[in-house]
């Protein structure tokens, strides 16, 4: 009897060890999967990131020959032309892009535009900005809410303005917070408190200064400028419809009523170096998108006239 009792005590306790076995087995083998699922998932996440790598490397050099196409077309436009004469290509450089074979059927997404003719919401002060939102239709508390908010969005500190707006609002209406510095978009003024109402926002503005031509900038941007009133830029606006560009601020003052000639007078000193008659300087953007969904490498360079030949001389690039 005993000995079958120590029989029966020595199988279960046989049995018990292989079921530990068996259960060690099971957690070892569900480890195994789980860190094969983790390497599977990081190895994809890997691949992922190396298409997107490539996606944004081919992007950015699509964009580049874009540019490229650019610069070629405003060289061959400028060879042999004179600047003085009234064909003078370089001030309709946005126009000759447009209409040259170089990018004809190319596939390029570009924009050239008049450096200056976008108002620099990054360097603007409070007087600017209130004259270039009063042009926008906003007035009274209303632009000074908009000119805090801006103020707010631009500093590098978490304190709101009397009529401003911090990371803290942002939140509390679910949106993503400031960037307690420069815009690095002309796009992401919109984000700014108050000002997702206004539409074309990003063709108005710009994120760079430069002397303001009067022969392209909108009437908001004029606006803005010290000296101007909403009925001076309107003029410049109507004399270019009819094909009367103004060559300077002066000559706008025979045509201009009482009260809009004395605003022009009074600011003219710090008008007249802020503006000039044609574009000086132009802003190429090149978007290059590759990839389903696509990546995109932006490239944005200002050109200035080097003789019969467009000169990089600033160039910077992002992804979106």
């Amino acid at each position: 009897m005993p000995m079958f009792v120590r029989s029966r005590a020595a199988s279960a306790a046989s049995l018990d060890e292989r079921g530990f076995a068996l259960m060690a087995v099971l957690w070892v083998l569900a480890g195994v999967a789980a860190l094969a699922l983790v390497a599977r998932v990081a190895g994809r996440d890997a691949v992922r990131a190396a298409l997107n790598r490539q996606d944004l490397a081919v992007g950015a050099w699509r964009a580049e020959d874009c540019v490229a196409r650019v610069r070629a077309a405003a060289s061959e436009a400028l060879r042999g032309a004179d600047a003085v004469a009234a064909h003078d290509p370089w001030p309709r450089l946005d126009s000759i892009a447009a209409a040259s074979l170089l990018l004809a059927r190319s596939g390029c997404e570009v924009e050239v535009r008049a450096s200056g003719a976008g108002l620099d919401v990054n360097a603007a002060d409070a007087a600017t900005l209130r004259r270039f939102v009063a042009a926008l239709g906003a007035g009274g508390a209303a632009a000074d809410s908009l000119v805090d908010a801006l103020a707010d969005w631009r500093d590098g500190d978490g304190e709101p303005r009397p009529l401003g707006a911090e990371a803290a609002w942002y939140r509390a209406a679910g949106l993503r917070p400031p960037r307690d510095g420069p815009l690095a978009d002309a796009r992401e003024l919109a984000r700014v408190r108050g000002f997702g109402r206004f539409a074309g926002l990003d063709t108005l503005v710009a994120l760079e200064g430069g002397r303001v031509p009067l022969s392209r900038a909108p009437a908001a941007v004029l606006a803005a400028l010290p000296g101007m009133t909403p009925e001076a830029a309107a003029l410049v606006v109507a004399l270019r419809a009819r094909g009367e560009p103004v060559a300077e601020p002066a000559a706008l003052e025979p045509h201009l009523s009482e009260g809009a000639r004395r605003t022009l007078l009074r600011g003219y000193a710090e008008l007249a170096p802020l503006v000039s008659a044609a574009p000086e300087l132009w802003t190429v953007t090149a978007r290059g998108r590759v990839g389903v969904p696509p990546v995109t490498a932006v490239l944005e360079v200002r050109l200035a006239r080097a003789g019969s030949r467009a000169a990089v001389v600033r160039r910077r690039t992002w992804s979106e």
